[in-house]
C-alpha cells in the first residue's frame, strides 16, 4: 500500500477527509458524488445484527445482503472511474489491475479489513476469475460484496462468487461471471440521495478542514482498521444504501414483522454489552456523535424512567437507531420496555418512543404514557 499523507493537526488521513464531505443536516456524501450518502458507523454490530435478524425470521438473509451491498459498492466506486476507462477495460485494451488496487487500498482507508490479490483471469469468457484474500473483514457479507461490486464495475460483467475462512479471520473470496437471478435483477435498486437544508455544524479541524471528532479515532491502514481511541471500537465509512434496501427487500417477501425484527435484534444486541449509558445520556453530545457519523440531525431526546422520545431529521438507519434507543433505555434504567414505536415521515425524519413495561400483580402489562 502507498505511503498514507495525514493532517498534520488531526491525523486523519487526508483522502478520507478529501473524499467525503460531512455536511450541515447530518450527512456525510461522497465528495466526488453528492447524491451517494455514507455513515461512519461502529462495526462490530454488523454480523451479529444480520444473525439475530435471522434467528427472529427462522430464515438465512446472507444473499440479500451481499446482493444490496454488490450494487452499494458498484455505485460508490463508478465515481472514481470514468465510462471511457471502463469501456477500454472491457474491450481489453488496458488492465484493470491498478484501479482495483487503489480499490483494494480506498477499501483499506474505509476500515473494511486489508485486500489483497491472490490470482486472476481475464480473458472476456466464461473462465475468468478474480480471488483476493481479506483479513480482519469488518463484515464478512459486506466485504464479499465489495470484491463482487468492484469486478462488476470493471468488467461490466455480472458476477457469481464463493467464500471460504482459510484461517482465522482471513478469507478466500472468489468472483466469475454468472449472470444474476432474475428475481434479483429488478429488485434492490436505490434511489439517489436529495441534500435537504440542517442546522447542525461540527467543529472543524483548522488543517484539513474535516470534523475536528475525527482526530478521536486511528486509522492502521495497513490492516484496514479503524478504531475509536477511546472506547477501542471498530468503526468503518460505508455508504447507507447497504443496509436499508436489504431491511425493505425483507419486509417485502416476507411482510411487517421484518422493521420490528430488526430493531429487536439491535436492540438486543445493544444490551450485549457492547453500548453503555454514556452514549446516550448528553444530548447535545449525542446530537454532534449522530451527524459525525452521517446518521441525522437530532432534534429531541427526552430519556426519563417514564419512557424516551426522539426525532432525527434526516435520519439515516432508522431501524438501528431505533433499536440501539431502545436497548440503551434498558440498560439505563434497569428495566424491561414495550415494543419500540417509531414513525418516517415522506420527509426522511424518525420519530421514535419507548415506554417502560409494567405489570400489574397478575402479570398482565400495564400501559405507561409519557
Amino acid at each position: 500500500m502507498n505511503p498514507i499523507e495525514r493532517c498534520a493537526k488531526c491525523g486523519v488521513p487526508k483522502v478520507i477527509t478529501g473524499e467525503h464531505t460531512w455536511v450541515n443536516n447530518g450527512d456525510i456524501v461522497q465528495s466526488r458524488n453528492l447524491s451517494s450518502r455514507m455513515v461512519f458507523i461502529e462495526t462490530e454490530n454488523l454480523d451479529p445484527l444480520f444473525k439475530g435478524i435471522e434467528q427472529i425470521i427462522g430464515m438465512p438473509i446472507e444473499h440479500m445482503v451481499i446482493t444490496a451491498g454488490r450494487r452499494a459498492y458498484r455505485g460508490y466506486l463508478r465515481s472514481f472511474v470514468p465510462a471511457e476507462v471502463r469501456e477500454k477495460i472491457q474491450r481489453k485494451e488496458m488492465d484493470y489491475e491498478p484501479l482495483d488496487a487503489a480499490f483494494r487500498d480506498i477499501g483499506r482507508l474505509n476500515g473494511v479489513g486489508s485486500y489483497e490479490l491472490v490470482d486472476r483471469r481475464y480473458e472476456g469468457d466464461e473462465e475468468d476469475y478474480d480471488i483476493v484474500s481479506i483479513s480482519e473483514p469488518y463484515s464478512v457479507p459486506l466485504t464479499v460484496s465489495a470484491h463482487v461490486g468492484a469486478i462488476e464495475l470493471l468488467t461490466g460483467l455480472d458476477q457469481g462468487y464463493t467464500y471460504e475462512e482459510r484461517s482465522p479471520g482471513v478469507y478466500t473470496i472468489t468472483t466469475f461471471p454468472s449472470p444474476h437471478p432474475k428475481e434479483l435483477k429488478e429488485r434492490l435498486w436505490f434511489q439517489p440521495h436529495e441534500y435537504v437544508e440542517g442546522d447542525i455544524e461540527l467543529e472543524k479541524c483548522p488543517e484539513c478542514g474535516g470534523p475536528q471528532a475525527l482526530s478521536f479515532f486511528q486509522w492502521f491502514p495497513e490492516r484496514g482498521i479503524i478504531a475509536n481511541r477511546i472506547t477501542k471500537r471498530r468503526m468503518a465509512i460505508q455508504g447507507d444504501v447497504l443496509l436499508d434496501p436489504v431491511f425493505a427487500e425483507l419486509e417485502a417477501e416476507i411482510g411487517d414483522s421484518i422493521p420490528r425484527a430488526v430493531v429487536e435484534a439491535q436492540r438486543l444486541f445493544t444490551k450485549s454489552g457492547f453500548y453503555t449509558l454514556d452514549d446516550i445520556t448528553d444530548e447535545g453530545d449525542f446530537r454532534a456523535q449522530l451527524a459525525l457519523r452521517g446518521l441525522g440531525n437530532l432534534k429531541k431526546l427526552v430519556m426519563k424512567r417514564k419512557g424516551l422520545q426522539m426525532r432525527v431529521e434526516n435520519v439515516a438507519l432508522p431501524l438501528i437507531i431505533t433499536g440501539l434507543a431502545q436497548g440503551l433505555f434498558e440498560i439505563g434504567f434497569g428495566m424491561d420496555s414495550t415494543h419500540a414505536e417509531w414513525e418516517i415521515s415522506e420527509e426522511g425524519d424518525l420519530e421514535a418512543e419507548v415506554k417502560p413495561l409494567h405489570k400489574d400483580p397478575t402479570g398482565s402489562v400495564v400501559n405507561s404514557t409519557l
